[in-house]
């Protein structure tokens, strides 16, 4: 119940930070973590990565940036736990 108190008690005080929106998002996950089963909360978080990081299918691997590696690491790691 306290962690639900201050989720709301941060989407209260957000002043427009990405910073803060990223913190809120991360509570939500945690939250839901604890809610919801592994299995079905890593097949939901596939869905929003689909959505919302761009997808990197026609790209040579050896020629990514950092950030794009670390993604795709993210990316495969979210897939394979959601399989």
């Amino acid at each position: 119940m306290s962690k639900i108190l201050f989720l709301n008690d941060s989407i209260s005080k957000w002043n427009g930070d990405s910073q803060d929106l990223l913190m809120i998002v991360f509570m939500l996950a945690l939250t839901l973590t604890f809610l919801i089963s592994r299995k079905l909360f890593f097949k939901l978080l596939a869905r929003l990565n689909k959505l919302i990081l761009p997808s990197l299918y026609k790209k040579d691997i050896s020629k990514l940036k950092a950030y794009e590696k670390v993604m795709l690491g993210y990316r495969y790691w979210v897939t394979k736990n959601a399989l």
